[in-house]
């Protein structure tokens, strides 16, 4: 058994103080050793015999919060008389925030110490953290600026990118990124950092063609995903909104308002999903999805109820994973008109999707009594033979496969019957149906 390294300084000690190359020894041991505790102890027996070193004293307030002892770091500070200022506010702003959870109360501790003296460099560095933890980024600039300008580095620029970003300066951060990644292009922080960036720029330049066009709620949505897609929400949601003055039952403009709802944490996801029918974590990168979806939304707003326009929008939505919402518009089809093929055809689709397969059953029968053409019908139930496969059901997997042969038989439902025997055990079924398979991908 490993002897922690702490009960074997203590179990080793003299009656008699150490003499101090040994503690120094000891402590570079715990040090290696990353052993908090015994660091601690090593360092109050030293600071007994030199009560006044300020590393010493600095160190032993640096574990004691760390481990974390608010009270043992407070008690540690004042070993020095007198206390060391700039650590004393440090410590005390720490102790605020952390413990106490006031972070206006340490804000204010910094920025007396700051005051007081302004060459304190190392008080301000946190000063900035602090007021980005108070959402008080102009602040945070003012210092980042008094702190480049006396000495600049990759990770001050990197700060002051970020801040400028949260005070919606989009085209500051991304300058200072620039200088950051100019300064230090192998800088860990500026590879992680490169991806957000690009797309910040991507979506300025996106805006500023968009501003030389004409106004109106497409031109608003689009910019509102662009500003969504550059990771600022705040300016997604104002576009959003001022789409959805002109064109309110846009389901585009619904779709950008939840997320960047979302995003700037007024909603949850599941809320989102719940009430507004938005799946968040489906993304709308694809611009044809996009231009198809607001295509119809207009149309709608001009001709409301237009049956071929809801379900081009319920494709389009489909097709970008909002499947709630496609349903949403086949069930609005499907109630002024229940034989409409292509919407029960897009509802079983839909269904299969949401996960629901008694209604994309019910649909697909529907679709029988109705004669829909054979092509449609084979589609809908090597759907419905999926969904079972994949729910390991493999008989009524079975079942589907032979109905989608008996309308069309398409190669890929005899790949499938043929797993589905493999699966079942039965050999030559399976290849009896891979050879079918092979013969009609002829």
């Amino acid at each position: 058994m490993r002897v922690p390294l702490l009960v074997l300084l203590i179990a080793s000690a003299l009656p008699f103080a150490e003499a101090a190359t040994d503690l120094v020894e000891k402590l570079g041991l715990a040090r290696e050793a990353n052993d908090t505790h015994a660091q601690i102890e090593l360092l109050r027996r030293w600071l007994d015999a030199h009560p006044n070193d300020p590393d010493a004293v600095r160190e032993l307030v640096g574990l004691w919060l760390s481990v974390p002892d608010y009270g043992m770091a407070e008690k540690a500070l004042n070993l020095a008389t007198p206390p060391e200022p700039g650590l004393a506010a440090r410590t005390n702003a720490e102790v605020a925030w952390r413990r106490d959870d006031n972070i206006q109360k340490a804000v204010k501790i910094l920025q007396g110490r700051a005051a007081e003296a302004p060459k304190d460099r190392t008080t301000r560095m946190l000063l900035t953290d602090y007021l980005a933890k108070a959402g008080q980024r102009k602040e945070q600039i003012a210092v980042l600026d008094s702190l480049i300008d006396e000495e600049s580095n990759t990770d001050l620029f990197l700060d002051r990118a970020d801040a400028k970003l949260a005070a919606d300066d989009p085209a500051g951060a991304l300058a200072d990124f620039r200088k950051a990644a100019t300064d230090g292009p192998d800088a860990s922080r500026v590879k992680n950092a490169q991806p957000g960036f690009e797309r910040l720029e991507k979506a300025l330049e996106e805006n500023e063609a968009l501003g030389k066009l004409e106004k109106g709620p497409p031109v608003a949505f689009e910019k509102a995903y662009w500003w969504f897609y550059g990771g600022l929400p705040s300016r997604g949601l104002a576009e959003a909104v001022n789409g959805l003055k002109a064109w309110p039952d846009s389901v585009y403009g619904k779709i950008l308002e939840t997320r960047s709802l979302v995003a700037t944490g007024v909603m949850d996801s599941a809320k989102a999903r719940q009430e507004s029918h938005v799946d968040t974590s489906a993304a709308l990168e694809d611009g044809k999805a996009r231009n198809g979806i607001v295509q119809a939304d207009g149309t709608l707003t001009k001709k409301p109820g237009d049956l071929q326009a809801l379900l081009q929008r319920a494709s389009w939505l489909n097709y970008a994973s909002q499947y709630t919402l496609a349903m949403d518009d086949v069930e609005t089809i499907l109630k002024a008109d229940p034989s409409n093929i292509p919407a029960l055809h897009l509802a079983v689709a839909v269904s299969r999707r949401l996960g629901n397969f008694p209604a994309a059953t019910a649909y697909a029968q529907k679709l029988a009594n109705l004669k829909a053409p054979r092509e449609i019908l084979a589609d809908v139930y090597a759907g419905l033979a999926e969904m079972a496969f994949e729910q390991s059901n493999l008989p009524l997997a079975l079942d589907f496969a032979d109905r989608s042969i008996a309308a069309k038989p398409f190669p890929s439902i005899w790949k499938l019957k043929a797993a589905c025997h493999t699966r079942l055990g039965q050999p030559n079924e399976a290849a009896d149906a891979l050879k079918k398979a092979e013969k009609g991908a002829r």
